[in-house]
């Protein structure tokens, strides 16, 4: 009996670049506090533990939280987010080549992901995705995030289980594929580059072009 295959995808900076939204919401932020705009390869590294923890990073790294609170500055961080969370934003190339190499091989696709679900949601059926995967779990899914496992196998559910394999790109990612026993495919153009060098990777790649090869040959 052939094992059945589950691949989980992280969303922001594994399946799609969704830092140019998050840093229009971010230096929205900072100019109501009189502060100066971030550019985005700056803001990427606060990218992955979920939106209030960027917001928190941002206000931080640029001369603290103000009076108002985290909790004031999250909600005008996402009010100005949910007006536009696709903006510039775009798949990586090679992503919906593995997509469809994957589905044609009869592998359920699930999306785990910190990014609440209003606005994960739109991302993905604005970028025309949506319709490939068989399992969601958002911020906003479980009361916990990643790493917690609770997110993960809330993506899984009802898909039988079997072989896990997670696609991302942070150390967030990475413990959450430990916690649960998945190999690990590292995206090396995402958020968090020098995971890397971390132990626990299956596999690290620049393209999803070179993950397809690697699952071509390996996996389907």
């Amino acid at each position: 009996m052939v094992e059945n295959k589950i691949f989980v995808f992280d969303l922001d900076g594994t399946l799609a670049d969704t830092a140019p939204a998050l840093l229009n919401a971010g230096n929205h932020v900072l100019g109501s506090i009189g502060r100066e705009p971030m550019q985005i390869e700056e803001y990427k590294g606060f990218i992955g533990g979920g939106t209030k923890k960027q917001v928190e990073k941002l206000l931080i790294a640029t001369g603290g939280i103000p009076d108002r609170g985290l909790d004031f500055y999250f909600k005008v961080f996402q009010d100005r987010y949910y007006e536009d969370p696709v903006k510039e934003c775009y798949l990586y190339e090679g992503v919906v080549e593995l997509l469809e190499v994957l589905k044609n091989h009869g592998i359920k696709l699930t999306v785990c992901t910190q990014k609440f679900e209003n606005s994960a949601k739109k991302v993905l059926l604005q970028l025309n995705v949506y319709q490939y995967f068989d399992g969601f779990a958002y911020g906003d899914s479980t009361g916990v995030l990643k790493p917690d496992p609770k997110v993960f196998y809330h993506s899984v559910n009802g898909l039988g289980g079997g072989k896990y394999f997670y696609v991302g790109d942070t150390e967030v990612d990475l413990l959450l594929a430990k916690a649960v026993g998945a190999n690990f495919f590292f995206h090396k153009k995402g958020y968090s580059p020098k995971t890397a060098e971390r132990d626990g990777i299956e596999f690290c790649f620049d393209s999803f072009i070179e993950l397809t090869d690697y699952c071509e040959k390996n996996l389907v």
